[in-house]
């Protein structure tokens, strides 16, 4: 019975509806605004949205984050963060959702398997209408999401992994190659995502790219598979993937939970 009440909670909380400048900047306060928990027989996963709040270009920027980990505090459980980030409307897009069930899933797993894991609701960008500065601005979100892990966890910033699911993925990829905000990172999760050869031979970070066979995530210079992986660049490529899901032909057909979470243990055991 327990082990059904578990199962059920972990569904509900993941079961929500699906996607589609500096470092040295000072992070003002973290609020709590709610909380839930997955109780286990050996530990309890707890789960929360926080605020950030800090400034940029003037003006206190507002980013909720929600959190993932384990009440305990030993170091099995701090192995590491990952910071996910939802698709969304290129051409119009709003702030990030924290609702995705691909972000959700591999959130809960890794935060059941030693990790603090956050889905991080990124504010609203210029998407294609600016897609540089869309990409450094989400880049500048996810380097405060993990800023205020670190001080709150007392990890260090280098011991993280961020992702996005298609839109965030896409963005990443961008900041990967022109930006230098996440080149900490131990690498870049970008499942239905894609880019051009020419960021791909400039990518400070290894990356994981997994897309379904139908080729959705093609054309306009983005380029997926053997093709991407070619142009990586010689420093990371040893320690990238790109692959092709063959099940599936549909974009973001799948949720690939175990991929994910096999990449993440790779680059941060």
């Amino acid at each position: 019975m327990k082990h059904t009440i578990l199962l059920i909670t972990i569904i509900l909380a993941i079961s929500c509806e699906g996607n589609a400048q500096s470092n040295n900047r000072i992070y003002q306060k973290s609020v709590r605004t709610n909380v839930t928990s997955l109780t286990g027989p050996f530990s309890k996963i707890m789960i929360k949205n926080d605020t950030i709040v800090f400034p940029r270009n003037g003006k206190n920027i507002f980013l909720v984050y929600k959190l993932f980990y384990n009440s305990k505090a030993e170091p099995q459980y701090r192995k590491g963060f990952i910071v996910m980030g939802s698709g969304n409307n290129e051409s119009n897009p709003t702030e990030g959702s924290l609702d995705g069930l691909a972000e959700n899933a591999l959130c809960n797993k890794a935060a059941r398997e030693g990790y603090v894991a956050a889905i991080v609701q990124y504010t609203k960008g210029a998407g294609t209408a600016n897609w540089n500065e869309s990409a450094q601005q989400l880049a500048d979100d996810y380097d405060a999401c993990i800023s205020t892990l670190s001080t709150k966890f007392g990890i260090p910033k280098s011991k993280s992994v961020v992702g996005g699911v298609s839109y965030a993925g896409f963005l990443l990829l961008t900041a990967n190659a022109y930006s230098s905000t996440l080149n900490y990172c131990k690498g870049l999760l970008a499942p239905c995502s894609a880019t051009s050869n020419d960021a791909a031979s400039n990518f400070k970070i290894p990356i994981f790219n997994i897309c379904c066979a139908g080729n959705y995530e093609v054309g306009y210079g983005n380029v997926t598979g053997s093709t991407l992986f070619d142009a990586i660049n010689a420093n990371v490529k040893n320690k990238s993937e790109c692959t092709i899901d063959n099940g599936c032909t549909s974009h973001c057909g799948n949720l690939w939970t175990n991929e994910l979470f096999n990449k993440l243990q790779f680059w941060l055991p």
